[in-house]
């Protein structure tokens, strides 16, 4: 009876932890265009007046006028230049939520994905 407990509980944590966490190969479900969707600052929302965060198939990445490369460590995103947002949080749901410290306020910014980027789609 314990053993047959303990199994379970063992697939259970498996299973918990392959729900929260994307694998370290699954880049290709997070490509495309996410939009700003809300913006947090010291606990207040505010106007969320980002452009589009484009992850592209050939591991590179645009916002505002930055670019460069980005990399995907279980379900943590780095981008390659930026430098005011840090690591963002890759949450089911197809939501990246960046948490951050700029100018001594304390920053929740969350993009949510509108559509898979989509072969030939040229973003300007």
């Amino acid at each position: 009876m314990a053993l047959r407990r303990s199994l379970w509980f063992g697939l259970l944590a498996v299973a918990s932890l392959l729900w929260v966490c994307p694998s370290a190969g699954a880049g290709d479900n997070y490509l495309g265009v996410y939009q700003c969707a809300s913006l947090v600052v010291n606990g207040r929302s505010g106007r969320c007046a980002s452009p589009p965060l484009v992850l592209y198939p050939d591991g590179t990445y645009k916002i505002w006028a930055e670019q460069g490369t980005y990399r995907i460590d279980g379900n943590q995103l780095r981008l390659s230049e930026s430098k005011k947002h840090g690591r963002g949080r890759l949450l089911r749901g197809r939501q990246i939520v960046f948490k951050f410290s700029y100018r001594g306020k304390k920053h929740k910014v969350t993009f949510r994905r509108s559509d898979p980027l989509e072969a030939g789609t040229a973003i300007i």
